[in-house]
């Protein structure tokens, strides 16, 4: 066996007292944090940060608009996530908003290249300011839109429903309802001028929501500047419609009415880059500052 001079027994003997007094601290502070976490036990961590080295800028809330209108609903064509609502479904008379209805209606129910003829009947009511029909005019039926919904012709709804009968059309705007999924709606003419003809504003978007997704040349026509045909020509009266981000839409206005609009823009988002928001306004007292007031609560969000 090998001999260990004293100096190797002094080294060796220090090594491990050195070792044990570390295993000792390291076992001693095992055993108080095992202490400390029994003791804690059952009871609720809270972690509290330490303060930022930056402050945080805390989002403005922008305050929801005022309007004038006394039903309005304001919610994204795809997701269908209401934004804005005000009486979502309470029923009001929507004048030529109708006029969305009729040309649906008309694409789904008469063959387009058919001719229609313009009644004395269905010049009665006209707005004097819409001289684009005459008494016994030939015209097609897809021609007949754009008076329509460019400048609200009642005359051309008339002409529309009469070419397969009135009371036949008006059931089938009044059927669409139902396969719509639009249960508070009616329809008692073509062309909005009857008080009877009442929706809510979520059966309203529903209709322009359909529209977009189905028969979209219907709001395409209503962002037009204005349409030729032969010697008539038809200009658009809307406001919105040199709006690069309007979709299309429809507005309407009679005294039981009130001011009206259905609609949709499309919106930047952060998120997806755009949304289609669709905006129904109601009995409004002054509809296209509504709309505007709820493009820049849209725009500040």
């Amino acid at each position: 066996m090998k001999k260990h001079s004293f100096l190797s027994y002094i080294f060796w003997t220090a090594t491990a007292v050195l070792i044990g007094i570390t295993v000792s601290s390291a076992t001693a502070a095992a055993a108080k944090t095992a202490r400390r976490y029994i003791a804690s036990a059952g009871t609720t961590f809270i972690y509290e940060a330490e303060p930022l080295p930056y402050s945080v800028i805390e989002k403005t809330v922008v305050k929801k608009p005022t309007l004038s209108a006394e039903g309005y609903l304001v919610a994204d064509i795809k997701t269908g996530e209401i934004i804005l609502e005000k009486n979502k479904t309470k029923q009001f008379p929507i004048a030529s908003i109708t006029k969305l209805m009729t040309a649906l209606v008309s694409l789904e129910t008469i063959d387009q290249s058919q001719i229609a003829i313009v009644s004395p009947e269905a010049l009665i009511g006209e707005n004097p300011s819409i001289k684009g029909l005459s008494e016994g005019e030939v015209i097609s039926t897809s021609s007949l839109l754009y008076p329509l919904l460019l400048e609200s012709s009642n005359a051309a709804a008339k002409t529309l429903a009469g070419h397969i009968g009135t009371k036949n059309f008006v059931n089938h705007m009044n059927g669409k309802t139902e396969s719509i999924g639009m249960p508070k709606t009616f329809f008692a003419d073509s062309s909005g001028l009857s008080s009877r003809n009442i929706s809510t504003p979520e059966d309203l978007f529903g209709l322009v929501s359909y529209i977009f997704k189905n028969k979209k040349q219907i709001l395409d026509i209503t962002r037009e500047k204005e349409f030729s045909e032969g010697m008539k020509k038809w200009f658009n009266g809307g406001k919105f419609s040199g709006l690069k981000n309007f979709l299309g839409g429809k507005t309407g206005y009679t005294d039981s009415a009130g001011k009206t609009f259905a609609g949709i823009f499309s919106l930047p988002s952060a998120e997806i880059g755009s949304r289609e928001i669709g905006i129904i306004i109601l009995k409004s007292k002054d509809r296209d500052d509504d709309v505007i007031k709820v493009l820049d609560y849209l725009k500040n969000q």
